[in-house]
């Protein structure tokens, strides 16, 4: 019988934090502690499930050696090479009512668990978002737009994603159950992204209630080479790809873009090709307005490439 059928009181936890991580042993030592760290009120039974997606370095030996003294502790090895066939393994090895996902290169308030779990176990959603707040060291000012969007931010209270970004989110085990698991040909080591989104999509479409709560927000520590713009044009491309993917999820017969639909956003690329090469000779950044034109270009290529 699937989890999410049985009774309240069969569930061994009443929240499962689950963690998918990579060859991040040197990095995972401040998530842990941030996690161990968090407030879990008196009779809360929650577990941490790190699930290693094939590592190579220290992972497995650093988890190994880690109590926290207020959540179990356990670890997933799962090789296949792909983030959501990983959280896919680890959701089924989960074993408490509610889900709460993130990212290994978070740090984690205090309150973050019941926060973001409390609505749920309580019945008054099946689904929290909660916010994403940049490390100040990776927040320059001239990060906006799309950019900022593509590092995972979520901060603004009239916004809420679209779908639900899993660097900070919970669920109920019933509604993961009822319209998951994650499409594996998404996410990083597949297509590359839209696995949250497809996701997120299906629980709306399903009818499960979800609550957006930015202030409860994680901080995102990513890779500084993120925000190079050989970075986000490699996401560009690879965001295109995975959206042909989840397009085709939704609607097998996608039609073949018109060579009209191109042309049309070829002046705005020019000139943003300019404002890009200014940047570099002046500053070096990335410029929103011609990654988000690239962008565009690349959606319609794969369109056109996959149809």
């Amino acid at each position: 019988m699937p989890p999410s059928l049985l009774p309240e009181t069969a569930f061994e936890y009443d929240v499962s934090i689950v963690i998918c991580t990579r060859n991040r042993g040197a990095e995972l030592t401040a998530f842990l502690t941030g996690v161990g760290a968090a407030d879990v009120p008196e009779g809360r039974r929650v577990e941490l499930v790190m699930i290693d997606n094939g590592s190579t370095d220290a992972t497995a030996q650093l988890i190994a050696e880690t109590t926290l003294p207020n959540v179990d502790l356990r670890y997933v090895f799962a090789p296949d090479r792909g983030k959501s066939r990983a959280f896919n393994a680890g959701v089924k090895s989960a074993r408490g009512r509610v889900l709460l996902l993130s990212d290994d290169d978070v740090l984690v308030p205090r309150n973050w668990v019941e926060e973001m779990c409390g609505p749920i176990l309580s019945g008054a959603a099946d689904v929290v978002q909660g916010g994403v707040r940049l490390a100040p060291h990776l927040n320059p000012p001239w990060l906006k737009g799309v950019l900022r969007i593509w590092v995972a931010a979520v901060e603004d209270p009239d916004f809420a994603p679209i779908g639900v970004v899993g660097a900070n989110v919970a669920m109920s085990r019933a509604a993961f159950d009822a319209v998951g698991p994650y499409d594996e040909r998404l996410g990083p080591g597949a297509a590359g992204f839209f696995e949250d989104t497809v996701l997120g999509l299906a629980l709306e479409k399903a009818g499960f209630k979800k609550l957006f709560r930015p202030e409860i927000s994680v901080e995102h520590h990513f890779r500084p080479d993120r925000l190079t713009l050989r970075s986000f044009m490699a996401t560009a491309q690879s965001m295109a790809v995975s959206r042909v993917v989840a397009d085709r999820q939704i609607d097998p017969n996608l039609r073949k873009p018109s060579v009209w639909a191109l042309l049309v956003e070829v002046p705005g690329l020019a000139i943003r090709c300019l404002t890009q090469l200014a940047h570099l000779a002046t500053d070096g950044h990335p410029d929103a307005g011609f990654i988000s034109r690239y962008y565009r270009l690349k959606l319609w290529q794969e369109r056109h490439r996959a149809v």
